[in-house]
């Protein structure tokens, strides 16, 4: 109640301006909507089991999106992720899937933030889809800041160790479809780390779909 009432005080004394243009009273305008270039072909990767990860990714990473991403992370705009995840439904290709895992974050990144953005996301994109949302990966290690010249092979490297599978939900995965979803793809190796986790409950297949790339 605390948190809705912030949210609704700040919006009353600092109203949401357009990502692209600055116009008020809307985070996306019509036409910077417009403006935004989609672009829906996967990528794959080859999973530790010689399956293949197939990862969606919407929209380009231009300066619209960067500013509605970042307003999500580090502005306390949690109001921004049904957007997201709006566009996602309406405008993007999701694939068949049973369940929604979202990509976690660390429980100390989680409550600095006051969420895990990935998981509002699928929260509302399950509401359109009416599957259920599982917190079925957990992440044991924070994240440090990535490095921009850092390879796919050494964030794997990297992310050795930082995931494991929720025991709770295991069994609710046995030969289910599921789709991670997170907010940006970059080199796809925290999908892959998560992938290669949830590989132990024995899904039927695993896909991503991502907001951005």
């Amino acid at each position: 109640m605390l948190r809705q009432s912030l949210v609704l005080l700040r919006e009353l004394l600092w109203p949401q301006a357009c990502a692209g243009c600055g116009t008020w009273f809307s985070p996306l305008c019509p036409y910077c909507y417009n403006k935004l270039s989609f672009h829906l072909l996967p990528k794959t990767y080859e999973l530790s089991d010689k399956s293949t990860l197939t990862v969606w990714s919407m929209l380009e990473f231009d300066e619209r999106v960067r500013t509605l991403i970042h307003r999500l992370k580090y502005q306390g705009m949690s109001e921004t992720a049904p957007l997201l995840a709006d566009l996602l439904y309406f405008a993007s290709y999701i694939p068949p899937a049973d369940i929604i895992v979202p990509i976690p974050l660390h429980r100390s990144r989680k409550k600095l933030r006051g969420y895990n953005q990935s998981e509002l996301i699928a929260k509302r994109l399950a509401h359109h889809l009416q599957i259920p949302v599982l917190p079925a990966v957990l992440r044991l290690v924070a994240s440090a800041q990535q490095v921009k010249t850092t390879s796919r092979e050494e964030r794997l490297h990297n992310l050795a160790g930082h995931f494991v599978l929720a025991p709770e939900y295991q069994a609710a995965l046995l030969g289910k479809r599921i789709l991670l979803i997170d907010d940006v793809l970059t080199t796809g190796a925290t999908l892959t780390a998560c992938a290669e986790v949830l590989l132990r409950a024995e899904p039927k297949e695993i896909l991503g779909l991502t907001v951005a790339h």
